[in-house]
């Protein structure tokens, strides 16, 4: 995906070096991660090397734990669910270890009859969502190349909830384009908040591939103008009435409907201004991500007092 984290590799461990080498010998060009569609790095030992880790435990881990497959890859890339790479890890992580398996993905395989009897006889072990910020196919296939539609991906979360797997609501990224109609509440309805453990959601976060993601769109259209006002034009103030709006929206429709307890909206507060602050109440189903990692403060003075009202409200 143009906006992801892990284009940049800033997160994952290997030598570019050796990346560009085999993407020059391979394909004749160097590994552009931005611009390189349908390219694959495979990592053959991967299986193997879990083998290995979980050997050396004497007990199986994870008791009362959760393990998320997978947070910045898709671990149901159709090329390593065709090679049954997939299946080989679920099936190891499932006999070795006692972790809860969290499945994000955006593959909407997970919805087809084989994988629904698979996650059905461990129905126990798995939590399954697909990440899903925008119903409209066009806008996604600008944006998400390679990966399943929306629609698709709806269909697919509906099979599993309705053969009774556990799932999450995933409505990540949420573009601003999203607000300027009702689609945010018929997103919402999409993931059935009522058969989900959680729902969560993010507003878009610029991974200082800003420009990447605006060449996805055409010039003069909203999603374009938006991105060059706040990134280009350094507008911070219209990212942070962005956020504040969607998660009021969320949030109305969260307690209209009963479901606030499970809400969970990943907000970058640092870059909230000080006039959207009090719009976030007592921060009710919000995970702040900008916090001092000993304190578990917010970095940011005025989030941190809502951080104090909200305990004091508790206590």
């Amino acid at each position: 995906c143009a906006y992801c984290s892990s284009n940049a590799a800033s997160h994952m461990r290997f030598s570019r070096t050796k990346i560009n080498q085999a993407a020059v010998d391979q394909c004749g060009s160097r590994f552009d991660p931005h611009r390189s569609e349908g390219l694959v790095i495979g990592f053959e030992d991967v299986v193997d090397a879990l083998k290995t880790e979980l050997h050396d435990h004497h007990h199986k881990p994870g008791k009362g734990m959760t393990v998320v497959y997978s947070q910045l890859t898709d671990g149901f890339s159709p090329t390593i669910v065709k090679d049954r790479t997939t299946r080989r890890i679920l099936d190891i992580l499932i006999d070795r270890t006692e972790y809860r398996i969290r499945v994000l993905t955006k593959n909407a395989v997970v919805g087809s009859q084989q994988w629904v009897r698979y996650f059905t006889k461990h129905a126990d072990r798995f939590v399954v969502g697909l990440s899903i910020g925008t119903l409209d196919d066009a806008f996604a296939k600008r944006l998400e190349k390679g990966t399943s539609l929306p629609g698709a991906r709806v269909r697919a979360l509906h099979r599993l909830q309705d053969a009774g797997v556990p799932t999450f609501g995933m409505l990540c990224p949420v573009f601003p384009s999203v607000l300027e109609s009702d689609e945010l509440e018929r997103l919402i309805a999409a993931v059935r908040p009522e058969f989900c453990e959680r729902v969560w959601s993010e507003p878009y976060n610029n991974r200082s591939n800003w420009r990447v993601v605006r060449d996805c769109f055409d010039r003069k259209s909203f999603t374009y103008d938006w991105l060059t006002r706040v990134y280009g034009e350094g507008n911070k103030l219209e990212w942070s009435q962005y956020a504040t709006n969607l998660y009021q929206r969320i949030i109305s429709v969260a307690k209209a409907e009963k479901w606030c307890d499970k809400l969970r909206y990943l907000l970058y507060e640092e870059g909230i201004a000080d006039s959207h602050v009090p719009d976030f109440g007592g921060l009710e189903g919000v995970l702040l991500q900008s916090i001092d990692k000993k304190t578990g403060i917010s970095v940011n003075p005025k989030f941190a007092e809502l951080q104090q009202r909200a305990q004091w409200s508790i206590a």
